[in-house]
């Protein structure tokens, strides 16, 4: 999701409107999910998450986009698509419904996953509110 790449170093882009700091008791490189995250800032209509990889520097590994009229790479448009439109086009993605602290973006979501090395992984998780609409996309890299 331009300008935000994964696994680009910490950078604070102008409309900061708020971040909020955890610490973490994951090992330095290993992120099972966005809920590892030690750096979470949000703008307006977009949140990123930053861990710690090597050297101890902050990366990009999470970024996600609530503003309507964002697509998809394939297409599906917040505020348009729908729930449906989204399983039929990817049959094999998990199911979840929103839980964690406060990072869901809506009431369920649809999660494709794809292996990018033996322990690592990228995500595209789309989210839906309780009507079935598209309401957010995330993008997630992890692993060890």
């Amino acid at each position: 999701m331009p300008p935000w790449r994964l696994g680009m170093p910490y950078l604070q882009r102008p409309g900061l409107v708020r971040t909020e700091l955890f610490s973490t008791s994951y090992g330095p490189g290993c992120v099972p999910n966005v809920s590892a995250a030690t750096r979470i800032d949000y703008y307006r209509g977009v949140r990123t998450a930053w861990f710690p990889g090597a050297g101890g520097k902050l990366r990009l590994v999470d970024v996600a986009t609530q503003r309507a009229g964002d697509r998809s790479a394939d297409g599906f448009v917040i505020d348009f698509s729908s729930r449906g439109a989204v399983r039929r086009r990817h049959p094999g993605a998990t199911v979840a419904y929103g839980k964690g602290r406060g990072l869901a973006l809506g009431a369920t979501s649809i999660t494709v996953l794809r292996r990018t090395g033996k322990e690592a992984f990228t995500t595209l998780s789309y989210w839906f509110d309780a009507r079935g609409v598209l309401t957010a996309l995330e993008t997630f890299v992890g692993g060890c």
